[in-house]
């Protein structure tokens, strides 16, 4: 695998206040101490290879309503851990968000995981997918679905370097 894509996407509210859910993907040296991370508010880290698509405020629209593309070949060699998340930072849990969901896709389009998140937990956050470059240079996924209460990518560093 050389690329994987992010994809986060969620149906607008037709009730009440609109609901905003971030993708993010947080970069860890071989320490698990973030490196960066991409998300809404930094569109393009590491030279440009980790890009966000930008920040989708209500669900609105077909298909993923947020795209962040790792090109892994390009990531710089102090780069060994990458961990996946999505946060409501509205603050609606997901079980409260219509056709909610998160995945993962290689290169050429398939599904690596896919989480629906709104039949899922009653939390805010979700570690989504991890990647660790193995010593052959290859890199790993797994899948995670490890769900925590935080609103925004800040929050989601301490237990995404846990769970490397």
């Amino acid at each position: 695998m050389t690329t994987v894509k992010m994809g986060l996407g969620w149906e607008p509210a037709f009730r009440g206040k609109d609901i905003d859910l971030d993708a993010s993907v947080i970069a860890y040296g071989v320490d698990r101490k973030k490196i960066d991370n991409c998300f809404f508010g930094k569109l393009s880290i590491l030279g440009g290879t980790i890009q966000h698509s930008g920040d989708n405020l209500t669900g609105e629209g077909g298909g993923d309503d947020e795209v962040i593309t790792v090109h892994l070949g390009d990531l710089p060699p102090q780069v060994t851990g990458l961990v996946f998340t999505v946060n409501s930072f509205s603050g609606q849990r997901f079980t409260d968000v219509a056709k909610a969901y998160c995945r993962l896709l290689d290169g050429g389009g398939q599904e690596l995981v896919r989480f629906d998140l709104t039949h899922a937990e009653p939390r805010t956050g979700v570690l989504m997918a991890k990647m660790i470059k193995q010593f052959s240079g290859e890199w790993e996924m797994t899948a995670l679905g490890e769900y925590v209460d935080s609103r925004t990518v800040r929050g989601m560093v301490k237990p995404g370097g846990k769970a490397l």
